[in-house]
């Protein structure tokens, strides 16, 4: 490692790791804080600075992004796939994709407001993900029949 890149390595560890502004890093260094600001985007170009964000469900935020610039939406989410999943596992990644969407919105909803519900895998799979007790101020009701598996049938994910 070289002496630039020992100080490009300080300078992102001081803001990232350590929080400090750039204006205290400036002040440390000696310099204006638009050379800490370019000491960092350098650091990025360089590879100096890799991040990881750690996701519980895997989203594509990038097309998110896109879907609600392009048709106006307040808000999108899209489970991003992997080649190696299996079927199982991403109906019940899904499931907990839409457990977090129901648990943004249904809060905002007004007391004894319906939700329906209809049956299937990824009903099942987001009802199992929503946490106990979750939206009893809601009347939740089944939109259609059964197929007679309490797994998938509506009127037991009503409950």
């Amino acid at each position: 490692m070289n002496e630039r890149d020992d100080l490009l390595a300080m300078v992102a560890s001081l803001y990232y790791k350590l929080n400090q502004g750039q204006g205290e890093i400036a002040q440390r260094l000696g310099v204006s804080t638009s050379k800490v600001s370019r000491l960092i985007k350098e650091a990025w170009e360089r590879g100096i600075i890799d991040v990881q964000i750690r996701m519980p469900i895997p989203r594509d935020f990038a097309l998110e992004n896109e879907l609600v610039s392009r048709f106006g939406l307040r808000d999108a989410m899209v489970l991003a796939g992997t080649p190696d999943a299996d079927d199982s596992s991403l109906v019940a990644a899904a499931g907990q994709l839409a457990a977090v969407y129901l648990q943004r919105i249904i809060p905002g909803l007004a007391p004894g407001s319906s939700i329906g519900v209809a049956w299937g895998t990824g009903v099942h799979a987001t009802v199992s993900a929503l946490p106990n007790n979750f939206g009893r101020q809601l009347d939740v009701v089944q939109l259609m029949g059964g197929v007679g598996a309490l797994v998938v049938d509506g009127p037991d994910l009503a409950r």
